[in-house]
């Protein structure tokens, strides 16, 4: 057996339960192709002769393509969606471009790369980018001698791809289509050696077509029926990895600068750049014989090992040729290998912004009277001041805080550059910086190396790093000079933004028109789960790096449905820990598909996030915090702030602390403004949490559901205990 990504795809579109009942028919298949529940037959109509469906159950079917002893799942579906697809195209090999697929008519494949102008362009097939075309391996007198004609010659010269192929159909009869494709699939020296046995030569040359390009091409290695076995149980890290078709376009295509992939929750997009980190690694090693690494980082500290171990599941990934490495370890990294070690002292920094806030912020001045909190100024000056890099203050003065509500005028800016510097001279007192400092310093050392360390980076969850951050990246995969074709991928989506402060892509200086894929499909969710987490958090503002929208004008469409949320109003919170911990062992006793491994538990803050590890500790229920989890399936409950949950996926997700007196948090005295900034970070922050969830969500509470859960309205089932 061989899996086609179109198959891996329509699979995770199923629910838990049918998606093994189809991974199990296959693993029957494998054992006995004759077994009579699987009803293996030729599907009527297919001038190949090569496709065949085997029954899931009464409705849904498997599409497998037959070469000799190999037969490949392309597809699964409900069965008359099945057939007229699979009378619309044929599964090929091509030894000129590396191409193997199910190849269909153009108007049959799909390309969601944003046109410069934001709209969609052309609709294309979702399949590596080449150089060659389809029958360059044929010499015009060679197609001529198996009795082409010019114009059928001049036809087949002009086809760029595939699917360009099956549109021959419209212009060619059948007898001469059916020649046609096999043309397509040979070699001149393969057509001359006609054999006995056909099969066994298709056979040969698809298992020589897997060897060279089947990871390019998405395709899994040859899988015996233990190993399609395994697949059936296969724990949520498995399925993080598969790149649907309609994704594989951003991921293996050339782009001549800066390239952006955005999309809602659920679309794919971290999957996308670990793919485009694979295809890159290949294609570097391939074309240009450049030594340098690629490098995949991101913001949040636990994610670099949980991608690292993601990728190396990938089929012919090269761990050896990206580099996955948290933003702050990679400055500081910088600034130790030019001989300017950074020293990051938090209890010092603390201490050295306490003592400059009491020297600046005294009673009657504007900051004061304005009444915000310490935090949200310290904040001011991390991630506006020194995170956008503002080296005056007529430069602050004039400067968009992006991602900030509070109005601050020019007086109340002029005591925060007080306060900037006040703090600055405090850290050089103690002989520390704060992480900032070492992002800022680190960029400015990797725009004046000799050679860029890079040969390219992926930026993963964009929107939540600083300017520094990106000034950083940038420097080390340019240089001082200008940004190099196939050298930033910027993945990321503003609705997920989950720290203070922010900024545009105008305001870096980075153009990506033309170069933007939006991903409009939700592979993750079920519709139940992202129409309540819409429901929730939807009506929220939003600034996408420079675009500004409200998180709900931006929604995917969810290709699966399921059960409704649902939310639990316990007694206390004891209560709702032992009714997590229930739901828990309800949820993996029996055939139920779910392990402890694929499921989450996760709250606001780190004190609750303790209390839910000590009761599933009493409870005797393995668990692992996720600071420590590094994206290796490990039977074990995975249990972690709503931050922290960013970035993985899981098929249960339990949500704890969501009372109408326990979310979201305020604080008394807090400026209205702020207040109102702060409650947005939260609901954002439960947004996220929610969407981690791919096939059940419950979320529980002390009494009534807090007032983000209760607009929801019907979108979430809610019950007491």
């Amino acid at each position: 057996m061989v899996l086609h990504p179109d198959f891996l795809g329509q699979a995770t579109k199923l629910d838990g339960a049918l998606t093994r009942r189809v991974l199990i028919a296959l693993q029957q298949f494998a054992e006995d192709p004759n077994h009579s529940s699987l009803n293996l037959h030729p599907i009527e109509g297919d001038r190949s002769g090569r496709l065949h469906t085997i029954r899931v159950n009464r409705d849904v079917r498997v599409l497998l393509s037959k070469q000799g002893n190999i037969y490949t799942a392309l597809d699964t579906d409900h069965h008359d969606a099945l057939y007229a697809r699979a009378l619309r195209g044929r599964f090929l090999t091509n030894p000129s471009t590396g191409y193997i697929g199910f190849a269909e008519p153009t108007a049959d494949v799909v390309d969601t790369t944003e046109a410069a102008d934001g709209t969609s362009g052309r609709r294309q097939t979702a399949r590596t980018e080449v150089k060659r075309r389809p029958f360059d391996h044929w010499a015009d007198a060679e197609l001529l001698e198996v009795h082409l004609d010019d114009r059928e010659v001049a036809a087949l010269r002009a086809c760029a791809d595939e699917s360009d192929v099956c549109d021959l159909a419209d212009l060619l009869d059948e007898e001469t289509m059916d020649l046609v494709f096999e043309l397509f699939e040979k070699t001149p020296e393969q057509y001359a050696a006609q054999t006995l046995d056909p099969e066994a030569d298709a056979e040969d040359r698809l298992r020589r077509a897997i060897a060279a390009n089947g990871a390019t091409n998405g395709l899994s290695q040859v899988l015996s029926a233990e190993e399609i076995l395994k697949l059936a149980s296969a724990p949520i890290e498995e399925w993080m990895v598969f790149l649907h078709p309609d994704q594989r376009a951003a991921a293996n295509r050339r782009y001549d600068g800066p390239a952006r992939v955005s999309g809602s929750a659920g679309t794919g997009k971290t999957v996308v750049g670990l793919h485009r980190a694979a295809s890159l690694a290949r294609r570097f090693e391939d074309e240009e014989d450049d030594p340098r690494p690629i490098l995949f980082t991101t913001f949040i500290k636990s994610l670099p090992p949980v991608f690292e171990n993601l990728y190396a599941r990938l089929p012919g990934s090269q761990p050896g040729r990206v580099e996955f490495i948290h933003i702050d370890k990679l400055a500081a990294r910088v600034c130790r290998d030019a001989g300017q070690p950074a020293r990051v002292d938090s209890r010092s920094v603390d201490a050295a912004f306490a003592k400059a806030w009491r020297a600046t912020v005294t009673p009657g001045t504007p900051l004061v009277s304005l009444g915000l909190s310490k935090q949200y100024v310290r904040d001011e000056v991390t991630a506006v001041v020194k995170g956008r890099r503002i080296g005056s203050l007529p430069d602050y003065l004039d400067v968009a805080r992006t991602g900030r509500r509070t109005r601050l005028t020019a007086a109340h800016r002029a005591q925060v550059w007080l306060l900037k510097e006040a703090w600055d001279e405090e850290m050089a007192v103690r002989g520390t910086v704060d992480f900032v400092d070492v992002l800022v310093r680190a960029s400015e050392i990797a725009g004046s190396l000799a050679e860029p360390p890079y040969r390219a980076a992926i930026i993963d969850e964009a929107q939540d790093l600083s300017l520094a951050g990106l000034d950083l990246v940038r420097a080390l995969v340019n240089g001082a000079g200008d940004d190099p074709p196939d050298g930033l991928f910027i993945v990321g989506d503003g609705a997920q933004r989950i720290y203070p402060g922010g900024f545009t892509l105008r305001q870096a200086g980075l153009e990506v028109r033309g170069r933007t894929t939006v991903l409009r499909t939700n592979y993750r969710n079920t519709a139940e789960i992202i129409a309540s987490a819409m429901a929730v958090a939807g009506d929220e503002e939003i600034d996408d790096l420079g675009d500004e929208q409200r998180r709900a004008d931006a929604p995917a469409d969810a290709d699966r449905d399921g059960a409704r949320p649902h939310y639990i109003g316990c007694g206390s919170l004891n209560d709702q820990l032992v009714e997590a911990i229930r739901l828990v062992e309800a949820a993996t006793e029996g055939d139920a598909g779910v392990d402890l491994g694929d499921i989450a538990v996760c709250a606001a803050t780190n004190p609750l996030v303790s209390k839910v590890e000590a009761a599933l500790g009493r409870a005797k229920v393995p668990f692992i915090d996720l600071k420590r989890y590094e994206g290796r399936s490990v039977p074990q409950v995975k249990v972690g702030t709503f931050h922290r949950a960013k970035g993985l996926e899981f098929k249960m997700v339990l949500l704890v602390g969501l009372g109408e007196d326990e979310f979201p948090r305020w604080f008394e005295g807090q400026e209205a403004a702020e207040a109102a900034e702060s409650v947005s970070m939260q609901i954002g922050s439960l947004f996220v949490a929610m969407t981690r969830a791919r096939d059940q969500l419950v979320l529980l509470g002390t009494g009534d559901p807090c007032e983000p859960v209760a607009r929801a309205g019907e979108a979430i089932e809610t019950t007491t205990t």
